[in-house]
């Protein structure tokens, strides 16, 4: 006999990631020989540091039980004070208290709205805006208002809108990622400062998602916590510097009292992170200089990347409208002049993208209400020469379609 389940439906508002679904036709193309140029994958390329592994590899081999143990759910004090330091490098002064360990950036994410959000408060979004955060805030049952990143501004987030809406609404916070996924925008110290400023004046907080804070190539990355300290939550991950997407490590740092329930939402739910991804984290902040060296390897190979992406853009879509990345791993392609006037939707050419000349993207559809003839395009898993060669297969479909 069949029966209906009984069970709470809201979990029903959570849904199967958008890239999974790529990831299962790839993944079969591949099986039966394909070979698929990655274009969509947000996952590093480049490992952690050969010495951090190294270090890690000899303790691996110690007969103790540190690597594989429980930790405190907050983290170990030493992994806590080594991420203290680093930020105090960049002028943040916080206390023990307002840093928590999370299991990766979306395990903050999921913690800090769940600690912030009641049903029925007014949250507003720049869009685009990486997917991650549509289920969690329908889950919330916040009620959401998009404000537009135009490309011809360079996806700036327009403040004069968001004065606006706070000065009409009730709002409890705004999302902002920086450097941004999808479009890989980053914002400058004055929006920095006036974004702190409209959230003392109106008294909403600001959520910013600062997973690829380090992968900076032109300009800086402005950490608006140093001028709204009472008012922003920020949201770390350890999946792209160091590259451990699959360790599962992140952190949040902000107020003490948003904070330590942050904490207790990752106790419930995960209990502590892993001991072995702590402890590479640590071993990776504690020496700075090789730190820094790695990291400024890492970003000139992700330039000559994203470089010989912008390259044969230029070249083969002279129409396309895009917005060079100035940190991320991302561009975000606008192919609007190619596909409206066929009638066809991003999603339905990237499935053909990867069906037919074995290019693996992410319809930017899934990132925004407002932009349905884009692709989000990643220039950090493949070659210099693989990437051309998917712009290449790109501009062919769109010329034989």
């Amino acid at each position: 006999m069949t029966m209906n389940p009984d069970y709470n439906t809201r979990v029903d508002l959570f849904k199967e990631s958008p890239t999974r679904k790529i990831d299962v036709i790839k993944e079969k193309l591949q099986q039966e020989g394909k070979d698929i140029i990655l274009l969509s994958t947000g996952q590093p390329s480049i490992p952690p540091p050969r010495w951090a592994r190294e270090k890690l590899a000899e303790e691996l081999l110690e007969e103790s039980m540190k690597l594989y143990a429980y930790t405190p759910t907050q983290g170990r004090k030493t992994v806590l004070e080594a991420i203290r330091r680093e930020l105090e490098e960049h002028g943040l002064k916080l206390g023990e208290k307002q840093i928590t360990l999370t299991a990766g950036g979306q395990s903050a994410l999921f913690a800090a709205i769940t600690v912030l959000f009641k049903q029925g408060d007014n949250v507003a979004v720049f869009d685009p805006m990486y997917f991650g955060y549509w289920p969690l805030l329908d889950y919330a049952g916040v009620n959401v208002i998009d404000i537009v990143e135009d490309i011809k501004q360079g996806f700036k987030p327009d403040l004069d809108k968001l004065e606006e809406i706070a000065s009409e609404n009730k709002l409890k916070a705004v999302i902002l990622v920086t450097p941004d996924n999808p479009t890989g925008r980053i914002i400058t110290r004055e929006e920095a400062e006036r974004l702190a400023s409209l959230a003392e004046k109106h008294g909403f907080y600001i959520i910013v998602d600062e997973a690829y804070r380090t992968l900076v190539y032109e300009g800086e990355h402005h950490y608006i916590y140093k001028y709204a300290p009472d008012r922003v939550i920020a949201l770390n991950a350890f999946s792209k510097d160091p590259g451990i997407p699959g360790w599962r490590l992140g952190f949040a740092y902000g107020p003490e009292w948003i904070i330590q329930r942050v904490k207790l939402v990752v106790q419930e739910t995960v209990y502590c992170t892993p001991a072995i991804a702590q402890r590479l984290v640590e071993i990776y902040l504690t020496d700075r200089k090789r730190r820094e060296e790695h990291i400024e390897r890492v970003k000139q190979i992700y330039m000559s990347k994203r470089d010989a992406m912008i390259s044969e853009i230029e070249k083969t879509l002279p129409k396309a409208e895009y917005v060079r990345p100035k940190g991320g791993m991302f561009l975000f392609l606008n192919l609007e002049e190619y596909l409206k006037p066929k009638s066809m939707t991003a999603e339905q050419l990237s499935l053909k993208l990867l069906e037919e000349k074995g290019v693996a993207t992410v319809p930017g559809s899934y990132f925004s209400k407002h932009y349905k003839y884009a692709l989000r395009l990643s220039f950090v898993s493949e070659k210099p020469e693989r990437i051309r060669e998917g712009i290449h297969r790109l501009a062919q479909l769109l010329e034989e379609i």
